[in-house]
This record gives structure tokens, sequence and C-alpha cells, in this order.
């Protein structure tokens, strides 16, 4: 069903109260879809776009998910979008239109629906990501050639707001990761100064293919992976069986790590790489990784940072509204 504009209500036949019912939601003012198309962001916003200004596009966390990308899990996240202008829908309640200068070049529309670049985006997400958040986003906008780290740093702005982290994140991407706990374990190992490199082909020495591995920790016959919860399906663990005797065949030694370990104990995985490289174990190792990890989503304060940061974007009510309110009180 296509969005209902209320301006157009009559000339459907829709009363006041049929917009109210309940197989009605309401993204913003002004706009009605049905309840199974409000469960879909690009629904919402080819909604909430028929009562913005039209030079307005979607960027920052509403970009993002709306390219799919690898976020940290935002509940009931904001619709995000920006303006050139003094649009005469600015303050409208369900979404935050910002006024910033997004060039030509960095507008464009995927699916009928208006947002900012990959590169754009990216910028924006800057301004409230953590290190690790950053890097979990670029690597998988690099993974789907969305755009090329070269293409992020050309829309950098000196000064800009975040752009010291971003610049960070830049020098620790890497677009071989193939999901956001893959980029979160490569990173506690890079943060920890152990060297590994991503999807690493073993041959076996009539040259054939025996498996692609999610990290090789260098200098060493170490391999790092992370296993999801989609490795306790059968089938994937019987694939997973025959796979791990290959590598052991090639005298290949495989450590799959959980979400929870990443988390939970990142000393144990650091000192399985410092076991395999003939290392002591040093706890300072840890020391970049602990501290990015407190500051990104991976941690509980860190998502409720995250969390608090983002609800500037929140618009329960328009601020028009409140204004008047505030007025009559007066």
């Amino acid at each position: 069903m296509e969005p209902i504009l209320h301006r157009e209500a009559a000339a459907h036949g829709l009363t006041p109260d049929r917009l109210r019912h309940s197989s009605l939601a309401h993204p913003v003012d002004g706009v009605s879809i049905t309840r199974e198309d409000a469960a879909s962001l690009d629904a919402i916003c080819r909604a909430v776009q028929l009562v913005l200004a039209p030079d307005v596009v979607f960027t920052h966390i509403t970009s993002a998910k709306l390219r799919n990308w690898w976020l940290p899990f935002i509940p009931d996240s904001p619709i995000v979008a920006c303006t050139q202008s003094e649009a005469p829908h600015h303050n409208r309640r369900g979404a935050f239109v910002r006024r910033c200068d997004i060039p030509p070049g960095h507008r464009m529309a995927i699916n009928g629906i208006a947002m900012a670049s990959a590169e754009w985006t990216i910028v924006e997400l800057a301004e409230h990501f953590g290190l690790i958040d950053l890097v979990i986003v670029i690597d998988c906008a690099l993974h789907r050639n969305d755009t090329t780290v070269e293409a992020i740093r050309a829309t950098m702005r000196k000064g800009r707001r975040g752009v010291r982290v971003l610049r960070r994140a830049l020098e620790l991407c890497d677009g071989r990761s193939e999901s956001a706990w893959e980029s979160a374990l490569r990173l506690l190992f890079v943060l920890s100064g152990i060297r590994v490199e991503p999807q690493v082909v073993l041959r076996n020495a009539n040259g054939d293919f025996i498996a692609r591995v999610d990290l090789l920790i260098v200098g060493t016959r170490r391999v790092a992976e992370y296993d999801g919860a989609g490795h306790r399906d059968r089938d994937q663990h019987r694939d997973d069986l025959r796979r791990e005797k290959a590598c052991a065949r090639l005298a290949f030694e495989r450590f799959g790590y959980t979400e929870i370990e990443i988390r939970r104990h990142p000393e144990l995985i650091v000192r399985d790489a410092e076991q395999a490289l003939g290392l002591d174990f040093v706890s300072a190792r840890l020391d970049f990784w602990n501290h990015e990890f407190e500051s990104s989503s991976l941690s509980g304060q860190g998502r409720r940072d995250l969390l608090h940061r983002l609800s500037r974007f929140a618009r329960a009510t328009s601020p028009r509204s409140a204004q008047a309110a505030s007025g009559a009180t007066l």
C-alpha cells in the first residue's frame, strides 16, 4: 500500500477516524503507512520523504541502515536527514532534519530513496561513533564496494567533529572482513600489537584449494576465526570439522572464538596468539584494546553512551508544538 498523505486523505475517501485506525502507523506527522510497512525502514523513508522538503536526503545512521551496514544494535533508531534550505517542515515529529552543506556529488537516490553518499554517511557517523564501531562500519562499506578509503579521505573536512577518530579508523580498516565480529576479532589482535592477515587461502602441496581462513597470525601456522551462531547448525558443524581436519593435515592449527570470548575474555585470545608466537604474556598489550572497547557499543557503558549521543536526533514531538506550549504558559 502506498503512503497516505493526510492532506489528501479526503480525496481517497478516508476520514480522520480511519487514519487513526490501529492498522495504520504514522512515522512522521502528515503521513500514514500500514503497520506491516512500518517494519521496513525503506517503506518508512519513502513515506517520510513525501512530507519533507525536496532537497532533503537521508544521512547518518539512517543512510547506514538503509545500506544494511554492520551497525551497533540501536532499537528505534531515529530518522536522520539533511537539508540545505530553510525547509518548511524542518521541525517535524519523527524526523530530525539537520542543516548541512552536502555537495551535489554526495547526493543520490537508491531504490527511490534520496540519501547521502556512502563516504559522506561515514564522515557523519564519525561524529558519534567510537573507533571500534566506526572501523566495523567502514569494513562493511569497503567489503560491499560501497566506497573506498580514498573516497572517504577526499570527503573529510579539516576541523570537522570526528575527523580525528576517522583518520585512525582509516588506518585500521580492512575490507576483507566478512562480518562485524570478524572485524572486532581482527581489531583485538591489531590493537594488541599482533599482526594478522585476513582471508588467507590455504593450499596443499599440489596447489589445490583447502580452505580460506578468517585470520592468520603472521609468522605462525595459527588460524584465528570467529565462530558465530551459524556454526552450531548441524550441516555447518559437519563442514567445519571437515575443514578443521584439512587444515590440521597442513599443520595449521585453528582456534575458533565466540562473541562472548571477544567481549569478556580478550586476554585469553591474546594469550593464545602470544603462545603461538612464542612470546610471554604481557597484560599491558591489551591496554589499547581495553580503552577502545569501553568506548564502543561492544561494552555496556559504551553502548549506553552511544545511545545517549544519538538521543539528540529523537523527535517524539514537534519543536513547534513545544514552542507553542511554552509560549502559552508565559
